[in-house]
């Protein structure tokens, strides 16, 4: 898949919840249900990680229900589907290594010594234990709050929270670094 293509469904897929707001309020669902099963398709024709596929499989379903069963809350279930999703895919590295936090990491340190490695595994972690609150929490929205409150957790308050996990373990992970160095040098 092109790299524009993927950037208009990354961006499609971020703004999703506001997405699913706006259609809710002007009484119009079926284009966020077509658009979804759009994104899910376009990913999963793509020459892509195996590993999401979940996240492409839960798309393709929470549209396609909405659709067949002319039930918005299917869309509103999506971001509950896609920590599940997420969970999923962290897990799975956990049993089949490198984990997912190793992966990301290697990417700016190809070269991560031993430590490392079994940092990024409690990071991995850490983001399963995440991913299982979010996707709670995100079913409380859908459950028991308005339309409002849900895009206010689902398009903002959960990709705050994963920023601040995201920022937080990189800081981290440079001090944990940082901390083995002068270890070295004693």
């Amino acid at each position: 898949m092109s790299w524009i293509l993927k950037g208009i469904v990354a961006i499609g897929l971020i703004l999703y919840p506001f997405l699913v707001g706006y259609s809710l309020a002007n009484g119009q669902y079926i284009w966020v249900s077509c658009l979804l099963i759009v994104f899910g398709v376009i990913r999963l024709l793509s020459k892509g990680n195996a590993l999401l596929w979940p996240l492409t499989g839960f798309a393709i379903l929470c549209g396609g229900l909405s659709l067949v069963l002319k039930d918005h809350a299917w869309l509103k279930l999506y971001p509950v589907f896609m920590s599940v999703g997420a969970l999923i895919v962290f897990a799975m590295t956990l049993v089949k290594p490198p984990s997912m936090i190793e992966r990301f990491a290697r990417l700016a340190e190809p070269d991560l010594p031993p430590e490392g490695v079994i940092w990024t595994k409690k990071v991995t972690i850490v983001w399963c234990g995440f991913f299982v609150v979010n996707a709670v929490i995100a079913l409380v929205t859908v459950l028991f709050t308005s339309t409002k409150i849900w895009v206010l957790y689902n398009g903002f308050i959960s990709y705050l929270l994963m920023g601040v996990l995201l920022l937080g373990e990189y800081l981290l992970r440079k001090r944990q670094q940082r901390l083995h160095e002068m270890q070295k040098m004693n």
